[in-house]
């Protein structure tokens, strides 16, 4: 193997390191790439998909005077603070969005809050 392959390969490689049962030493032995290189992959990759499967993080946010004229201008919304949307999710968190808000936007974000 060379020290050139991409992300794939090395997907791939580390895929098969955990499905062979073979020390890392072994398996890079008798794959031709170096031990750190395939840990630092092996490592990296597990990193990512434990990110990947985090429940998302709230934090808290403070809502300050605006000079957007969108944010002057206001506009009740039935149940809702003027000029924003709100989503109420399961778990009884209120989620704001300033109204005029990109729909496919607002749908990726409440599909990934759950």
């Amino acid at each position: 193997m060379t020290r050139h392959m991409g992300a794939d390969a090395w997907r791939r490689l580390v895929l098969e390191l955990e499905e062979s049962g073979q020390t890392h030493k072994e398996f890079a032995a008798a794959k031709a790439v170096s031990v750190s290189t395939l840990q630092f992959w092996l490592y990296k990759l597990r990193r990512e998909a434990r990110r990947a499967n985090a429940p998302p993080v709230l934090l808290p946010v403070e809502i300050v005077d605006s000079a957007a004229p969108s944010a002057r201008r206001g506009g009740a919304l039935p149940g809702g603070a003027p000029g924003l949307l709100e989503a109420a999710l399961p778990s009884g968190v209120v989620v704001r969005f300033p109204e005029g808000t990109d729909v496919a936007y607002l749908r990726a974000v409440l599909a990934g809050l759950g």
